[in-house]
């Protein structure tokens, strides 16, 4: 039955998306697809466990026309599980926008929470 969710992102930029997540959190890319003018319109990165992926927004608007929107305003959050979370708060901090602290949450896991360059919400946790 079902395997596996990755997460398709829609992105206004893909190589500067592809930039944040390499320089930033380490990702790399595993696929990617230009479009007609060479700038890239898809994109598949991972790191460890994770794979993400991204598409620019004109060419999955044609590919799901539900999703036409004048400007990309996230409506989800990412969650992302670690092993340290106070080594992954030191590489990050200065280098990413923290719009949450480290802090205990209700259910007991320590959290951070981030932007990524599209406004994404990523929260990390241990």
């Amino acid at each position: 039955m079902y395997e596996k969710i990755t997460t398709n992102i829609m992105v206004e930029n893909v190589e500067e998306t592809i930039k944040f997540y390499e320089e930033k959190l380490g990702f790399k890319t595993i696929i990617s697809v230009p479009s007609e003018n060479n700038k890239l319109q898809f994109a598949i990165l991972n790191r460890d466990n994770i794979e993400i992926m991204f598409q620019e927004k004109k060419n999955l608007i044609e590919e799901y026309p539900s999703l036409k929107t004048d400007k990309i305003k996230p409506t989800f959050t990412l969650f992302i599980n670690v092993k340290d979370i106070n080594l992954v708060y030191e590489e990050l901090k200065g280098q990413v926008e923290i719009i949450k602290e480290i802090h205990k949450t209700f259910y007991g896991k320590d959290e951070f929470a981030i932007l990524d360059n599209s406004g994404n919400i990523l929260t990390i946790s241990n």
